[in-house]
């Protein structure tokens, strides 16, 4: 699967011999000749993606579990330094991750300008092919890397070309001015230049074919709301799709305890993904052999039993949120029994989280603090557990530090079994950035939204996403049923994959202009008591499958009994971004430190 990368790591590594990518301004200078062969404008063109391999923050790849994590689908440990404070409206411009993932951002703008600055010099020196498949890649990078800077940011500097030690400074660009140009420079017959998908012998999918371009041009469409366009983007997306990509079979077989078995996500979310899935379009690529190329998530996000941090794991709104098998909310199905709550539940529920009772990467998974030790089926022996007991247990999963009774199963293979230790927590897995099931779901909602819009054809993306795990067909066809159907299977088909965070800030309440996450991510977080594995709290789901209690209101009548995990805050008008990085404000004479976010 990753033999091509160790070409990767010899291009870029020569490339950023000859230049340094990293050097101030962000953007970096230009050499003035590079590229000046074909071989230069690709060791160009794959450090450019490298840069997205750079976006690590608390060990984890950016976007993904981290940006999630700040949602209300996920909890995090409370002691966690400054995470919780991205919940709490208390972030502020000097904060590390509002600081990185900014400077990330332009750090790989200027390895797209490096190239792009000169690429018309190779006219005639390499084909017409090769010209404007690099420039169609690039033009694509960069578009991403904008559309990413403006959700959070919203008005950025917008800059299209190397820059030098004079010329560096530039005003805040209105985001919409910024977002029509990526659009305009990803015109259809740019795009046309590129391969359907690049063989995938020689480049895995780390690199953007016709497939994966369509796809983003129909993403950003979609996330700015033209909805128009987000659906004919969508719909050449999946034409060109046919015959190459699929959706990944899943074993949905249930698992009540651990002793009957393991559910594998791996298939789509492991190592075997990465050669085997038809699902990813375009991912970013990690192997430990290329300096700097891994990340560290398995740890982070790893139960304490496989020495991992048990940092972060689903909410108990996000293990609430799955319907049960009948496609109602455990809040009205019948099959639904809060005292063995796993049972007839939408199989993702197993598939992506780890919850008490289960056994992951082949360990018995146990947040009972009766339960002092756990089975390890690898080693036919029974361990300690410490995710209960022992040397920093009150940070397990379900501690009085913990992330709140659950972890992710998603993007843990059994491969890492015994891997993790103090010191070495290197973790490979390659990330998906764009995958069949989220295009199917862009190509739904764009024409639910669309007042011209195809709803036949949009309940049937999203049916065919839920079959695939065995979930029923969505029941409603009008626009409004679609729209809640579709929020679901966003929510839950996606969970940790990075689309959360933007997901409730662009979506609507019933008012038209309250963001969803207002209510999504306000008020106290919820999670089993401790000593607890099961909660009596009934949950109150809306009609965008917003999970919330009232902190009284039980399925049998007694005293509520979870417990507030943390608070959480989301101030309309200023929660809606994060604030403008403080280095930028100082040193760029054209913004200054009074051209901050609102509320910041």
């Amino acid at each position: 699967m990753k033999r091509y990368i160790a070409y990767f790591a010899l291009a870029t590594s020569l490339f950023a011999a000859g230049c340094s990518l990293d050097r101030e301004p962000l953007t970096g200078p230009s050499t003035g000749t590079f590229p000046a062969s074909f071989d230069e404008a690709q060791a160009g063109v794959l450090a450019a993606y490298k840069s997205l391999a750079n976006n690590i923050e608390q060990y984890e790849p950016m976007p993904g579990r981290w940006m999630d994590q700040l949602t209300d689908i996920g909890a995090t440990r409370t002691v966690l330094s400054k995470w919780p404070d991205y919940t709490l409206s208390t972030i502020t411009s000097s904060y590390s991750g509002v600081e990185n993932f900014y400077a990330r951002i332009y750090k790989g703008l200027g390895r797209v300008h490096l190239v792009l600055d000169n690429l018309d010099n190779l006219r005639g020196k390499i084909s017409d092919e090769e010209y404007w498949q690099f420039k169609a890649e690039l033009l694509t990078l960069r578009a991403y890397f904008y559309d990413w800077a403006c959700k959070v940011y919203g008005d950025v500097p917008f800059i299209d070309h190397c820059l030098s030690l004079e010329d560096y400074a530039y005003p805040r660009t209105p985001k919409a001015e910024i977002v029509d140009r990526i659009l305009s420079d990803m015109d259809d017959e740019l795009l046309d230049r590129l391969p359907v998908a690049w063989p995938k012998a020689t480049w895995g999918v780390a690199r953007i074919g016709r497939v994966a371009a369509y796809a983003l041009k129909a993403r950003i469409n979609l996330e700015w709301g033209f909805w128009e366009e987000a659906a004919r983007c969508s719909k050449k997306a999946l034409e060109l799709s046919e015959g190459i990509f699929d959706l990944t079979p899943l074993d949905c077989t249930y698992y009540p305890t651990h002793v009957e078995g393991e559910p594998d996500p791996t298939p789509l979310f492991g190592f075997a993904a990465e050669s085997g899935s038809k699902e990813w379009i375009w991912a970013v690529e990690f192997n430990r052999l290329a300096a700097a190329n891994t990340h560290a998530g398995i740890y982070t996000f790893a139960s304490r039993v496989h020495n991992g941090a048990a940092a972060a794991g689903p909410s108990m709104a996000m293990m609430d949120t799955f319907q049960c098998t009948d496609g109602l909310s455990i809040a009205e199905s019948e099959l639904y029994d809060w005292q063995n709550p796993w049972k007839n539940r939408d199989p993702r529920l197993d598939l992506w989280c780890a919850r008490s009772g289960s056994r992951v990467m082949g360990v018995q998974f146990s947040t009972d603090p009766a339960d002092k030790t756990v089975y390890d089926y690898v080693a036919a022996a029974a361990v300690a557990n410490s995710d209960v007991t022992g040397n920093k247990s009150e940070y397990g999963p379900n501690g009085i530090q913990g992330p709140g009774g659950f972890l992710w199963r998603k993007y843990c293979d059994p491969v890492y079994y015994g891997s993790i230790t103090g010191t070495g927590y290197d973790d490979e897995l390659d990330v998906p950035v764009i995958r069949l099931a989220e295009l199917l779901l862009v190509d739904a909602e764009a024409n639910i939204e669309w007042a011209g819009g195809d709803l036949v054809r949009a309940k049937a993306q999203i049916d065919r996403v839920r079959a695939r795990v065995k979930m029923p067909a969505v029941e409603g066809t009008s626009r409004d049923a679609l729209r809640s159907a579709l929020r679901y299977e966003r929510k839950v088909e996606l969970a940790a994959e990075g689309f959360r965070w933007f997901d409730i800030r662009r979506w609507k309440e019933t008012d038209g202009t309250t963001p969803v996450a207002w209510k999504a991510v306000h008020g106290p977080q919820y999670a089993p008591g401790y000593g607890k594995t099961v909660t009596n709290a009934k949950p109150i789901i809306d009609e965008n499958w917003t999970v919330t209690y009232d902190g009284t209101t039980t399925f049998d009548g007694k005293a509520f009994d979870a417990r507030v995990h943390t608070e959480r805050k989301f101030v309309l008008g200023k929660d809606e971004l994060w604030p403008f990085p403080y280095s930028e404000m100082v040193t760029n004479p054209l913004i200054g430190t009074g051209n901050n976010n609102p509320g910041y």
